[in-house]
């Protein structure tokens, strides 16, 4: 796998390929989240719909996966530095306190 200086996100799933993906879904929840990843995400989107998408999905994710649970943890990655945010539990947009 070789990144752009512009950044790019790889998919290696089992066996090992090198896929140059525009996003990329990891762990017990995911199986939960690719149809509405699938349909909500677009090129391009700004950091804030980036991350509305993100805590939507994950937010769904937890919903669903009783191994997933408790907070968002986010980290947006930019040439000035790393910007992190917390989603309390009380706080997400889909699940038993949102519904």
């Amino acid at each position: 796998c070789v990144a752009t200086a512009e950044g790019e996100v790889f998919n290696i799933p089992l066996g090992g390929a090198c896929i140059p993906m525009p996003f990329a879904l990891g762990g017990s929840g995911s199986t939960f989240i690719y149809g509405l990843v699938d349909s909500d995400f677009k090129e391009n989107m700004t950091k804030d719909e980036a991350l509305a998408l993100c805590a939507k999905a994950v937010s769904h994710a937890m919903a669903r996966d009783g191994s997933s649970g408790g907070v968002i943890r986010t980290c947006v990655a930019t040439a000035e530095g790393n910007e992190r945010e917390m989603i309390p539990g009380n706080k997400l947009p889909y699940g038993p306190a949102g519904w």
